[in-house]
């Protein structure tokens, strides 16, 4: 086993240990730890970093994809001038809370 996989199994084990006594129960034990690793994946998404696919997720230099234009188009809403994902993104949540 490689140092990076022990030291994330060491984390865990960890968390493991200092939450289970809490709420005495593995399966919800569990299924925090399983919410952790989901939390922690987001934050690294928002904070741009690469998603695989040479796309930054999260830093606003992405431009809109056509669907988002289309999209935002049907909802009447104005496009901006180099309208950014996360841009187009805010403004169709936006119109769509409306």
């Amino acid at each position: 086993m490689d140092n990076e996989t022990q030291a994330n199994i060491d984390e865990y084990l960890a968390v493991y240990e200092r939450v289970n006594p809490v709420v005495k129960n593995a399966e919800v034990t569990a299924a925090i730890i399983d919410q952790i690793g989901k939390d922690s994946r987001c934050s690294w998404m928002i904070n741009g970093r690469s998603n695989g696919n040479d796309h930054s997720i999260g830093n606003g230099d992405v431009p809109a994809t056509e669907k988002q234009i289309e999209f935002m188009k049907r909802l009447n809403i104005e496009v901006p001038t180099d309208c950014t994902k996360q841009e187009a993104s805010k403004l169709i949540d936006e119109a769509k809370a409306e």
